[in-house]
């Protein structure tokens, strides 16, 4: 079986990349790379299933809409910010399959036909696929930061890779505000985290990964960068680890937004 990679990406603050902030502009090359790679190696894909951190439902949704609004989540940012338009249409019946997969495994969801574009899924696309016609689903992580849970619902979704989906986990490797002014917050982290998803077969095997990432709480800098009891920006992270049944990953990214240190990883297996 064939599969199109699966990628994890650092979304930046708010609507920042989309403005020329010169905090991210090293996260906006970074993003517009991977694009290029994934094209270069494996051409566009088919369709785009986003897992965003800021769609935080009790119990999995998908969207289903045909053609997505847009939803401006952020606030205090400049007026041109709140007329970002991502025309990309909807893909319906994908939202359907992924729910009735998911239901086969056990896992509560729905399709939310009204859902929106949140700006997890509006400002990593803009940046990578700025085209807009390749049809979007948008995916959300389930309440409750439950790592296990969210590589289960990943697992459930490793199947769709073979039809040329890319499965897009946008989040943060770092995301602790009382850390963002702080230098380098987020490196223990994010070299805990690449040392863990870049082993090596032959070093760490993919049960041993899985177990690493389950208990992703006790890896070194964790507290730095994430805030215990609001983990939704690390759980897309999780669900792409599980379309890759702990297989292992590459760090596509490695750069600073401002003072602090984020990730991007890309599953090819």
């Amino acid at each position: 079986m064939v599969l199109y990679p699966a990628l994890f990406v650092t979304h930046g603050g708010g609507p920042l990349p989309l403005l020329g902030d010169a905090g991210h502009l090293s996260l906006v090359e970074a993003l517009k790379k991977n694009r290029k790679y994934l094209e270069s190696h494996f051409g566009l894909p088919k369709t785009i299933a986003v897992i965003s951190a800021h769609y935080e439902t009790p119990s999995l949704r998908v969207g289903g809409a045909t053609q997505p609004k847009m939803l401006y989540d952020y606030y205090g940012f400049p007026s041109e910010s709140y007329e970002i338009q991502y025309p990309a249409p909807g893909e319906p019946h994908l939202a359907k399959d992924i729910v009735d997969a998911l239901k086969g495994e056990g896992i509560s969801a729905e399709v939310d036909v009204k859902r929106p574009f949140d700006h997890g899924v509006f400002v990593p696309l803009m940046i990578m696929f700025p085209e807009a016609k390749i049809p979007v689903v948008s995916v959300s992580v389930v309440k409750g930061g439950d790592p296990e849970k969210h590589i289960k619902i990943g697992k459930a979704l490793r199947s769709f890779r073979s039809r040329g989906i890319l499965f897009l986990g946008s989040g943060a490797t770092m995301h602790n505000f009382s850390n963002f002014n702080k230098q380098n917050a987020g490196k223990t982290f994010g070299d805990a985290l690449t040392s863990v998803l870049c082993a090596g077969e032959n070093v760490m095997s993919t049960e041993e990964r899985l177990e690493k990432m389950i208990n992703v709480s006790k890896m070194n800098g964790f507290d730095e960068a994430q805030p215990r009891g609001a983990l939704e920006h690390l759980m897309p992270l999780l669900t792409i680890v599980g379309t890759a049944n702990g297989t292992r990953g590459e760090e596509v990214a490695n750069v600073f937004t401002d003072r602090v240190n984020v990730r991007n990883y890309i599953f090819p297996n």
